[in-house]
């Protein structure tokens, strides 16, 4: 605990002494916010997503949690809520319908809250090899992996960039920079997100908005039980951390 404590404060230090070059090519008419920030985490309700989620209630942020399983997310929000100074929200769907994500918007405005920190959590990967794999098993992992990403991020770093304050977090993988034999588009889909971030990145230097991506290993979470992945050959070369750690 003391370690985590420690390398908190050792972030937040950076943060401040970076903060003048972060914005340095802000303009002076910046517009005046009239709603709360918020965090937004997609695939909150478990692994990396809810353990990242734990951190930032403790730390008092209000949440907006977003997964396939009602039950589980509403299980994750009242726990911690429970921890929180902030509002913890929840919101089941299926983020690869993407005429469902103006229900996002709608109830940020009905709670009056604006997105300050995106995370884009959510992914997937195939179950079976590119040869042996149904095309819409592969469609709906791109769509995941990439489509929906993508979306989230357009619809909400522009209005970051124009308050002149944001944080996009995106979740990659050590499979995104390298090849992935039999996880093929699951490890190409984590290369993309580690190019378009950093592409990103370089795009809205010093206009207020930090711009990262995680590129964990494996995890214990459900993940690898999902697409049948607990034998693969990385399981042996690499150690599993826990989401926490993550």
């Amino acid at each position: 605990m003391k370690t985590k404590s420690f390398t908190l404060k050792i972030a937040a230090l950076i943060g401040k002494l970076t903060e003048f070059w972060r914005r340095r090519r802000l303009p002076s008419n910046l517009p005046d916010v009239h709603t709360a920030p918020l965090v937004l985490i997609t695939g909150g309700s478990g692994g990396i997503g809810a353990a990242l989620a734990h951190e930032l209630a403790e730390a008092g942020y209000n949440l907006l949690l977003i997964g396939k399983n009602e039950d589980r997310l509403r299980s994750v929000a009242a726990r911690l809520q429970k921890i929180s100074s902030g509002e913890i929200l929840s919101l089941a769907m299926d983020l690869a319908n993407f005429e469902l994500h103006d229900k996002i918007d709608d109830l940020l405005e009905a709670k009056g809250y604006h997105v300050e920190i995106l995370v884009n959590n959510a992914g997937l990967g195939e179950r079976d090899e590119f040869l042996e794999a149904e095309w819409s098993e592969l469609e709906h992992v791109l769509d995941v992996n990439i489509k929906v990403l993508t979306a989230l991020t357009h619809r909400y770093l522009p209005k970051m960039t124009a308050r002149g304050s944001g944080t996009l977090l995106n979740m990659a993988s050590l499979g995104g920079v390298t090849p992935g034999p039999y996880n093929s588009i699951y490890f190409s889909t984590k290369a993309y997100v580690v190019n378009f971030t950093e592409s990103l990145a370089n795009e809205v230097r010093g206009k207020g908005v930090y711009i990262g991506a995680i590129l964990a290993g494996p995890t214990k979470t459900a993940f690898h039980h999902k697409i049948d992945g607990q034998n693969s050959l990385y399981n042996y070369l690499l150690w599993y951390m826990k989401p926490r750690f993550v």
